[in-house]
């Protein structure tokens, strides 16, 4: 069994995606496999888990992170339109922050962006 672990900038966006796809697919040995969350595009861009911080940080200070969550969706959302996928990752996404608070641990919303990813990557 081969294990492969992919990271964010080769999760970037769809192009990325679909050369992952093509690494796993070229050999049936490659049964597992891990990645991480999307990571910048370009330099002026932002990591998934950068912006789940940021929403960590306005939780814990009472500030609406909404504007952010927004950007995390629609780079998703991106992702799954350009590969043809059909999972509702906005609506997994906005299941995931229901009930999010200031107690809502760091490490949690930092996993989301894996966790999201691999939806669409399983996709």
């Amino acid at each position: 069994m081969k294990v492969l672990k992919f990271g964010g900038s080769s999760l970037s966006d769809s192009g990325q995606f679909a050369k992952v796809r093509k690494i796993v697919e070229s050999d049936p040995s490659r049964e597992v496999v891990v990645v991480s969350a999307p990571g910048r595009r370009n330099s002026g861009d932002s990591k998934i888990t950068d912006l789940l911080y940021l929403c960590h940080a306005h939780l814990k200070y009472d500030v609406a992170y909404d504007p952010i969550l927004d950007m995390i969706k629609a780079r998703y959302v991106e992702i799954r339109d350009a590969c043809g996928l059909k999972i509702d990752i906005a609506a997994k996404i906005d299941e995931a922050f229901a009930n999010v608070d200031k107690k809502t641990s760091e490490d949690y919303l930092a996993s989301r962006g894996e966790y999201f990813n691999a939806m669409l990557m399983a996709g």
